[in-house]
């Protein structure tokens, strides 16, 4: 019997969405600033990058899978009063922001350092209660406790998938690093590769690492992939959706080269630092969101059995 999705957006996938676009938000401002010092690879925020990634892939497995559902119960209605929450929320940014400052300026006090920690938890954790309120977490508690052992199954295995693949980034990195110095030149633009992964402009330089190299954008599509195969399985034509597996990645991955390449024209021919600073950010999400998007609308139907095959 093939499942029936409901037709319009519950509200408490609104509240899902509110929240990924906070947490998004939080991360897509404090994280360059993180990302491009030298705090990265000590003081514990190394672990932000694949924890992030993982938080971000349980919250939308768990929308999948609630969204599949169909509870009887109504979901607890938005109270004025929990926007105090997200009132704490962005006073705990605030602080950890102030708190980063700090530690970038050479600050290397515990205080400073437990505050970025503590302040950044505790931003998240608030602003998960102000989006969904505490009666509506109490809720999802109770009610879709199945659906977040699952998400947090998918999530836990999607983050020992990205453990796993991160090795691979040096080698995705240096063909990202080539394909974009060939475009460079098709472009008219001087481009030289200075090993091992620089690449030098007349007006500066970037080095390709591993938030160029796509590692992450295809380990999230794979988990997906993974996610929509499990909760469809019976729906779907195997052999298709098996075959569609790696042709889907490659063109994510020729997607990321293009992303690389056109932000590099944006810092040649606009800003150099709007280069710097997009290279660290969300903007890889965005197009692997875009991306995503674009191939489950216009794949899905296709993966789909025919009725033939259903016989």
């Amino acid at each position: 019997m093939k499942s029936k999705l409901p037709k319009a957006i519950t509200p408490l996938i609104e509240r899902l969405i509110a929240f990924l676009v906070v947490f998004v938000l939080f991360s897509g401002l404090i994280g360059p600033r993180i990302v491009s010092s030298s705090i990265l690879s000590h003081d514990g925020f190394g672990w932000y990058g694949g924890l992030g990634k993982a938080l971000l892939f349980a919250l939308v497995a768990f929308g999948l899978l609630v969204y599949r559902v169909d509870k009887k119960e109504p979901t607890p209605s938005w109270r004025r009063e929990d926007a105090g929450w997200l009132v704490l929320a962005g006073l705990g940014f605030a602080s950890a922001w102030w708190c980063v400052t700090h530690l970038l300026a050479g600050e290397r006090m515990v205080f400073w350092l437990v505050g970025a920690h503590g302040f950044l938890l505790a931003s998240v954790i608030f602003a998960l209660g102000g989006c969904f309120g505490p009666a509506t977490l109490r809720y999802v508690a109770r009610v879709y406790r199945r659906e977040l052992v699952v998400a947090l199954g998918f999530a836990v295995g999607f983050y020992l998938l990205l453990a796993g693949i991160y090795a691979l980034w040096p080698v995705l990195a240096n063909i990202v690093l080539h394909a974009v110095a060939s475009l460079l030149h098709a472009s008219g633009l001087t481009a030289v590769i200075i090993p091992p992964r620089t690449l030098l402009l007349t007006k500066f330089g970037i080095t390709v690492a591993q938030y160029c190299s796509g590692i992450e954008s295809l380990a999230l599509f794979s988990g997906f992939y993974a996610i929509v195969g499990f909760l469809d399985w019976k729906r779907f034509n195997k052999r298709r959706l098996i075959a569609a597996f790696v042709p889907a990645l490659i063109v994510l991955f020729c997607c990321n080269i293009l992303r690389v390449y056109v932000l590099i024209l944006a810092g040649y021919y606009i800003n150099p630092q709007l280069a710097f600073s997009l290279f660290h950010t969300y903007a890889g999400m965005l197009f692997f969101v875009l991306y995503s998007l674009l191939f489950w609308a216009v794949g899905y139907r296709w993966l789909l059995q025919r009725p033939r095959d259903s016989q």
